[in-house]
């Protein structure tokens, strides 16, 4: 008879996500996972497998309700891109643990993970690029931005303004820092505006 496990995974993942969030893959120790989730190892490793399958589930787990949750949709396209950064610094801006964002976070640990973990890393960000060229194209379709705007290079130079907001909100809680930058990229689109 297959015995029942004692713990809800879901809380469980919850706390893991957590915790790597503040303290990174690297320095989060399977001691440390066991500690914050009173979670046995054995049962940790026969519930999400090794530390980095964890990992790579508090990973999904932070896309699903932090990530993709915070996109704006179904307003203007232009307003989606302005109103999704201004999220971003303010949420930073918020956090009184600077932890920047687990996926950028992730990224900058690179050379940590597994092939895998990167390729998910690399799906996120191809994520937000995808975000902004979507956006970007629908506006040019509603003649809010010009035919001649290069939606590629604006959408790849909008995902730099992001993965260097996130980056530095890891570092510093600067509200003046944090919103220029969100202020920066959204002058970047005004500028672009057809007359």
């Amino acid at each position: 008879m297959v015995r029942q496990r004692e713990f809800d995974t879901d809380e469980v993942l919850a706390i893991a996500m957590s915790l790597f969030w503040q303290k990174g893959y690297t320095t989060t120790s399977m001691k440390d996972l066991v500690e914050a989730t009173g979670v046995q190892p054995g049962s940790l490793y026969s519930a999400f497998g090794d530390k980095e399958k964890l990992f790579q589930q508090a990973l999904r787990k932070y896309t699903q309700e932090f990530f993709r949750a915070s996109m704006p949709r179904h307003r203007p396209p232009l307003e989606c891109i302005q109103l999704w950064l201004a999220h971003l610094a303010q949420a930073m801006v918020s956090d009184p643990n600077q932890k920047g964002c687990l996926i950028i976070n992730t990224a900058m640990e690179r050379e940590a993970h597994s092939a895998s973990t990167i390729a998910i890393i690399e799906d996120r960000l191809d994520e937000i690029e995808s975000f902004f060229q979507q956006n970007l194209h629908q506006a040019q379709q509603d003649g809010d931005l010009p035919a001649t705007l290069d939606i590629d290079e604006t959408a790849k130079s909008l995902l730099g303004s992001v993965v260097g907001m996130l980056a530095v909100a890891r570092m510093r809680r600067d509200a003046q820092t944090l919103n220029s930058i969100a202020a920066g990229a959204i002058a970047l689109l005004q500028s672009d505006k057809p007359a």
